[in-house]
């Protein structure tokens, strides 16, 4: 299946959508100015770990030893979740958005994740914006858990001239579960792997000098915590999420959708040039 392609009236902002690999968004260009970091070679085999901005559902990051049991049943689950390495059906495509849907499997149902569902991702372009939709429908008869989350790789060939202002209250120590006092992450060029949560607002904005660019990011208010992870070669990942690692293990942060019913969530990443 072919990349997608939406922009703005004035073709300064566009982005490139693949169906095909986890409906994810491989490219985003101001001005003609490549925002995304992507491995184009690892596309096909590896998305996830290709770049671009994948989705993460139904679960972010990593369960307790791949595994999570509900109802008294034990199921799998890889790391960040089922959607990111399977392919989308295209509901919409015009010039300026673009409308992606993906259901769950029998083979999914069984193993990983015992759901019906049909979580619709829309992206769309205005102004200097780039505005992601996803809605998420529980079509089973019982509560779904779900933690959804974004995880855009953000270009960043010198990480010294980067910077992050975001305002989580909790630095979150994943391994031990353990809340910590947040803590800016002042110089990127350093080794982050780190978890906060708690916004004041929400929502951050990452300057690049060294690429020329700002990105300004607001999100709903259940995108309740945000990932740093700096040691991805030329990216800067910089991670909206509705839950933390482990939530539906630990029952922090867990979101659930109750049957028939419809939850959106909305992020938007407004781009300016920045001068080198």
């Amino acid at each position: 299946m072919a990349s997608l392609f939406i922009s703005n009236k004035e073709k300064t902002l566009s982005a490139e959508i693949v169906p095909a690999h986890g409906g994810m968004i491989a490219q985003i260009y101001l001005e003609g100015k490549e925002i995304l970091h992507i491995d184009r070679k690892q596309l096909e085999t590896a998305p996830m770990a290709a770049g671009g901005m994948p989705i993460l559902f139904p679960f972010s990051s990593k369960t307790t030893d791949d595994t999570y049991s509900l109802n008294g049943k034990k199921y799998c689950m890889p790391m960040h979740g089922l959607v990111k390495n399977d392919v989308f059906a295209v509901a919409e495509a015009r010039e300026d958005r673009v409308r992606l849907w993906i259901g769950n499997s029998p083979s999914w149902k069984e193993q990983y994740y015992p759901f019906d569902f049909k979580l619709e991702a829309e992206y769309r372009i205005e102004g200097s914006c780039l505005e992601t939709v996803f809605r998420i429908t529980n079509l089973s008869q019982d509560s779904m858990p779900h933690y959804l989350g974004w995880h855009p790789f953000f270009k960043a060939t010198d990480k010294k001239k980067t910077s992050l202002k975001q305002d989580m209250q909790v630095h979150y120590d994943y391994v031990r579960h353990l809340d910590l006092p947040g803590a800016a992450p002042e110089d990127l060029s350093l080794y982050w792997d780190d978890v906060f949560h708690t916004p004041v607002q929400g929502g951050f904005i990452f300057d690049n000098r060294g690429d020329g660019y700002r990105v300004l990011c607001h999100t709903d208010p259940e995108f309740q915590a945000l990932v740093l992870c700096s040691w991805v070669e030329e990216s800067m990942c910089i991670e909206p999420w509705c839950g933390l690692p482990d939530s539906i293990n630990t029952g922090r942060l867990l979101q659930w959708i109750e049957p028939d019913q419809t939850r959106e969530y909305r992020l938007r990443l407004t781009f300016t040039k920045l001068e080198l």
